[in-house]
């Protein structure tokens, strides 16, 4: 058995950790308003597991409209995988469900979420032989397209504008990105990809003006160059943007759109050809051409080794602070995981975690969610020691960030752990870990809520959770989360219990937040009644 993570983009096999509460620890280290504020458990969704086949439980948020749940089967006395798809609303009430007796010739690689409909890619092994299966998020009915790509494509990112398919990744190690027509089967490569020492770095698509945004990274003459090559629906090369500094490397970046010509791309960058961050960089394109950048090293940011305890933190920021006093340049050994940017109406939002890898493991590795490959890999494990949050406003700088510190959390595949949800005037950030939910709240670059626990419960008050497998969390919408995974739950301990897949509706209350901060700012000394 075993229960996989939504995510927004392609799918990626991974295991996972959980949530909890000791509310003696909290007493001690949360201010007295903290422990006023509450992640509360609403609606819970209990699905039996099946004794008689091998199971994979996804759930995919579906924001407002509610989620997605999928579950794959394989009966012992069939060869074909059944898919079966529940839609429910937003009170975890089932509005229909629909299944797919899958080929046993194929196998799945990716899924994309679209706005209106969720689709899978499949391939037959062996062979330049994929199936698209399309489902349709109102009314659950599904279309399925085959189509012959390459054979040996290492897929990488799957997504879908319009009617075509985007499946890019290797093809004899070196980047391609190949366009399906589900209408016509026509199948075309991208042009001006196919180059040697060329990494994929992401396929950022704008649906609304129809433009497909490749971007790579490449060494070329002992130099790191990041560019970015638009193409139009029909896959025309329009122009081509490149990012070179003789000092500093870019990592990844991420578009913000102002308008047709008009962009901004924040991401990070190291020193030299590395995986090594050396802090985050913004910069704005006008057209083809990218302005001066912005480059903020970590040490410019006022939280980011709050994660340490303070007798080290000292120490690290006094020798920061005498190399920079000497003249000499600072270097980081980080690696950043960045997530999609959270846009707002006044600002842009980054959020990245600090993870190290860890040694190899044995254990085995979880396949599934949505916008991450299916087909398992043999990765090291990562280690989290932090994670940081920073808002920029809409001409590109940068106006806070902060920090939560993650302690002793581990995947054994790199996947994206803490989750922040805007909620009111403040930011959650949560992340689960060994059956519990550890949440933190923010008022941008000032911790307001320190960290609380919080358990997730089964739906009967008779019960209690015997073991915690699977577990994952999401933002759904507003200020609610999706808990969802895999327990054991029984009257006793005693007692085997049943094994079942749970979804758990979750609040976060910020109201008594701000009245108590109003108290706090009315008592201080000196200040006007």
């Amino acid at each position: 058995m075993c229960v996989t993570p939504q995510k927004e983009e392609v799918m990626h096999n991974r295991s996972i950790n959980y949530f909890g509460l000791k509310l003696m620890l909290l007493m001690v280290v949360a201010p007295l308003w903290g422990a006023l504020a509450q992640l509360q458990q609403s609606d819970r969704l209990e699905i039996p597991t099946s004794s008689s086949s091998s199971e994979q439980f996804e759930v995919f948020s579906l924001g407002e409209r509610g989620i997605l749940s999928v579950i794959r089967g394989n009966e012992f006395s069939n060869r074909n995988e059944q898919w079966e798809f529940v839609k429910y609303d937003t009170t975890l009430k089932a509005l229909w469900r629909t299944s797919y007796k899958l080929d046993y010739r194929y196998i799945p690689v990716m899924a994309y979420k679209g706005e209106e409909s969720g689709y899978w890619l499949f391939a037959e092994p062996d062979t330049d032989k994929f199936l698209f299966l399309q489902l349709n998020f109102q009314d659950g009915s599904i279309d399925t397209y085959k189509g012959n790509l390459l054979s040996g494509v290492d897929v990488q990112h799957f997504k879908v504008i319009g009617s075509k398919a985007l499946v890019s990744g290797y093809y004899r190690s070196r980047p391609i990105v190949i366009v399906h027509s589900f209408f016509d089967h026509t199948t075309r490569v991208l042009p001006g990809l196919f180059e040697k020492n060329t990494e994929l770095n992401n396929v950022d698509i704008n649906e609304i003006d129809g433009y497909i945004n490749v971007i790579t990274y490449a060494y070329r003459r002992k130099n790191c160059v990041f560019e970015i090559k638009t193409y139009n629906y029909d896959g025309k090369l329009l122009k081509r943007t490149s990012l070179s500094d003789p000092r500093y490397s870019f990592i990844s970046g991420q578009i913000v759109p102002l308008n047709a010509d008009d962009s901004y791309l924040i991401g990070n960058y190291s020193v030299g050809c590395t995986q090594y961050s050396q802090g985050l960089y913004v910069t704005h394109i006008s057209d083809d051409t990218p302005e001066e950048p912005q480059f903020i090293e970590f040490s410019e940011l006022q939280n980011f080794f709050n994660y340490m305890k303070p007798k080290r933190r000292a120490r690290v920021l006094e020798k920061i602070g005498k190399r920079k006093s000497l003249g000499k340049e600072n270097r980081f050994r980080y690696r950043l995981l960045v997530h999609q940017l959270i846009q707002t109406e006044k600002e842009i939002v980054l959020v990245a975690e600090v993870y190290y890898p860890n040694q190899r493991s044995t254990s085995p590795i979880i396949s599934g969610g949505m916008s991450r490959p299916y087909v398992a890999r043999a990765l090291e494990g990562y280690r989290y020691t932090h994670a940081i949050v920073c808002g920029f406003d809409l001409s590109g700088k940068l106006i806070w960030d902060n920090t939560i510190t993650i302690k002793d959390l581990t995947s054994f595949d790199l996947q994206e752990m803490v989750q922040v949800t805007p909620v009111d005037d403040y930011f959650v950030l949560a992340y689960p870990q060994e059956g519990e939910i550890h949440t933190e709240v923010i008022s941008r670059n000032k911790v307001v809520v320190e960290t609380e626990k919080f358990k997730i419960n089964p739906k009967s008050e008779k019960e209690k959770v015997l073991n915690n497998e699977d577990g994952y969390l999401s933002p759904w919408y507003g200020q609610y989360f999706l808990a969802y995974g895999m327990q054991r739950i029984g009257t006793s301990s005693i007692v085997q219990g049943r094994e079942v897949f749970y979804v758990n509706k979750l609040t976060y209350k910020t109201d008594e937040i701000g009245k108590m901060e109003a108290k706090e700012e009315a008592s201080r000394p000196g200040q006007q009644p």
